[in-house]
């Protein structure tokens, strides 16, 4: 039988073993799940889309889904936190 072998950040398995558990399928499932809803899908222009962004992008940073420990983070762009009081009027 072929084997298709696909190599993971830590992050991303993590994520991906999270949400098979969530799932109550293993690992295995998930991803084969994945593939074929991939493969019925993959004529349409969103999934093409995605499948390019998604290479495209590997190795720059970790995916959205993935738990991102060591990704770099979207507060890293923002301002720092001002001295105003937090939403419940005491300090942030």
């Amino acid at each position: 039988m072929p084997v298709i072998k696909v190599h993971l950040q830590q992050e991303e398995f993590s994520a991906i073993e999270r949400r098979a558990g969530e799932l109550g399928v293993t690992v295995e499932q998930l991803a084969y799940g994945a593939l074929s809803c991939s493969m019925s899908h993959v004529k349409e222009a969103f999934c093409r889309v995605r499948i390019d962004q998604a290479v495209g992008e590997r190795g720059q940073d970790l995916p959205l889904w993935s738990d991102s420990a060591r990704s770099i983070g979207i507060y890293e762009g923002k301002h720092d936190i001002g001295p105003d009081p937090g939403p419940k009027g005491g300090p942030l």
